[in-house]
């Protein structure tokens, strides 16, 4: 649960503290008193977004700092992440006017999709948009998905690994379909081409050697005359070598400095000697063909030809002429190919359908649950007579190369259909329901996933829009029922709400040094019949208002 929120410069509040305590915490106030606010630094605590137009005016920076209770539960992901476990976790978000941002839960610093991670398992927001949700029907299987079931992502994962290797094929398959006719309007063009290319007989580094042998034949006269010099000199060099080796060996027994000077004479003589050998092999080796230099020359020429006209270097024309070959190949063999492609796609096909059918199966089971616990919190929100089903779509198997039956997670899509009174047949909520209606839909849902869900926190923006008189005191028994197991915070105009609340804190705005300040305050009994009073009356209070709100607290 919630314990404490402290906000600094954020919006028009520039300096807040809040407590919170368990059960049901309500909190009213004037339009645009900065009620929304609140939920909002708590939606930044929980992943949302930031943006530096929340920084209030004259500051550089904004932060928010929640601090929660620990739950055992939320060991595994604590280790996962290497945080550090105590009896509570301290979120803390700073906002800087350059859009950077600071996220540190317990001190650590950790990234957004961390804190979304661990947010997931804290704490439910509702807010006002939400229950349009239910007005779009692309959103439904949001309301049916769990959050955390490893059957269903299991499920989900080897559909989502069929779907790829599904993808792959039926990409090839219409590459292929599409890639025949053009490949048949170039096919002589595709074989002139290769034939110029494999005629070149390339390989990697071709060029590079050629241009290596024609500077050594193009300067052969200067390379022979010059290893022949050194040759000669090496020669006169390697006798004197060879006479002074000798000498020192004659006294090295007098001095170690002899022995060491004798021997580094005698390995230079060896080197000396190896290399003159060398020369001498290449000296023999060397011969001099014009006929064969012209060659290489001409070699070059072809390859430097082929590599402008194509403008790619030789390791890639070597792979264009692998692509063309498989251009020609899928031509001129492709009813094989084709054939081949075609059997991979059906096989894939086969096994994607199995995967969707089963995680279809696994949602239906899942709807059928959903649909009973919906109608079951209806009649608590004075929807007695609700009947509400979930219609899946019914996909097309019979034409394994249609790929657009296939979503990222799944063939399904669904609709919500409801029935508010008896004697009247299912209609698409979005078409039927009220706004009333809407929002008591939203509050089932909402009562639903949190006896099944381990927040710990419940966050209820103005849920019960729409509503009065009966229903509204089902809403407050509705909210205060899910209080029971879950801290649940709640902004409301409605005085049943606020009358059946643990706690009351108001929310309201001051002027000073002219500039607007939000505050609050937690309200005592008397302080509550004066507030429920005046939510009652409106702009005025009345002796009866009083006397009706403090009967609704005393109730």
């Amino acid at each position: 649960m919630l314990l404490r929120l402290t906000v600094k410069n954020f919006a028009i509040i520039e300096d807040l503290t809040v407590e919170f305590n368990k059960g049901m915490t309500v909190l009213t106030g004037e339009t645009g008193a900065g009620k929304s606010l609140i939920i909002d630094t708590i939606s930044l605590l929980l992943g949302s977004r930031a943006d530096s137009d929340m920084i209030r005016y004259g500051s550089t920076s904004a932060s928010i700092l929640g601090v929660f209770s620990y739950d055992k539960k939320l060991d595994d992901i604590f280790n996962k992440y290497n945080l550090p476990i105590s009896n509570e976790i301290s979120i803390y978000r700073e906002i800087f006017d350059n859009s950077k941002n600071t996220i540190k839960i317990n001190n650590h610093s950790v990234s957004l999709t961390i804190l979304k991670s661990i947010a997931s398992m804290l704490a439910d927001i509702h807010v006002q948009n939400d229950t349009y949700k239910l007005f779009d029907p692309d959103k439904y299987l949001s309301f049916i998905d769990p959050i955390e079931d490893y059957k269903f992502y299991k499920l989900l994962g080897k559909y989502t690994k069929d779907l790829y290797d599904y993808n792959i094929v039926i990409n090839e398959y219409e590459k292929i379909v599409k890639g025949q006719k053009t490949a048949l309007d170039r096919l002589e063009y595709l074989e002139y081409e290769l034939n110029e290319i494999t005629s070149l007989n390339l390989y990697d580094d071709i060029d590079i050697e050629l241009e290596d042998k024609i500077a050594k034949l193009s300067n052969y006269d200067k390379i022979h005359s010059n290893l022949s010099e050194a040759y000669s000199n090496l020669d006169a060099i390697l006798d004197n070598l060879y006479t002074g080796s000798k000498a020192l060996q004659k006294i090295e027994e007098y001095d170690s400095l002899y022995q060491q000077s004798t021997e580094k004479l005698f390995d230079s003589y060896y080197i000396i000697e190896e290399i003159k050998n060398d020369i001498s092999s290449q000296l023999n080796d060397m011969d001099f063909d014009e006929e064969e230099l012209n060659l290489y020359i001409e070699k070059l020429n072809e390859i430097n030809k082929a590599k402008d006209k194509y403008k790619k270097s030789v390791k890639e024309l070597i792979d264009y002429a692998k692509d063309i070959s498989l251009q020609i190949e899928m031509t001129t063999n492709y009813d094989n190919i084709l054939a081949i492609t075609k059997e991979k796609c059906i096989n894939s096909f086969n096994k994607l359908v199995d995967s969707s059918k089963n995680l279809t199966d696994y949602r239906k089971a899942l709807a059928k649950k959903l649909e009973a616990g919906i109608i079951k919190e209806c009649i608590d929100l004075d929807l007695e007579n609700t009947k509400f089903e979930i219609a899946f779509n019914n996909p097309d198997y019979n034409d394994p190369f249609n790929k657009n039956i296939f979503n990222d997670n799944g063939v399904d899509s669904v609709d919500f259909l409801i029935s508010f009174n008896k004697g009247e047949p299912l209609k698409k909520l979005y078409k039927v329901a009220s706004g009333g209606e809407m929002s008591r839909i939203m509050l089932a849902f909402k009562s639903y996933f949190a006896a099944k869900s381990i927040v710990s926190l419940m966050v209820f923006d103005e849920i019960d829009t729409g509503v009065s008189g009966v229903t509204a005191k089902k809403i407050a028994n509705k909210l205060y029922n899910i209080s029971l197991s879950t801290q649940v915070l709640c902004i409301t105009h409605l005085p049943q709400v606020a009358a059946i609340g643990d706690n009351h804190k108001k929310i309201y705005k001051i002027l000073d040094n002219d500039r607007t300040f939000t505050q609050i305050n937690d309200l005592d009994l008397n302080q509550r019949i004066e507030e429920i009073a005046m939510m009652l009356s409106g702009d005025r209070m009345s002796l009866y208002a009083l006397e009706h709100a403090k009967a609704l607290l005393e109730r």
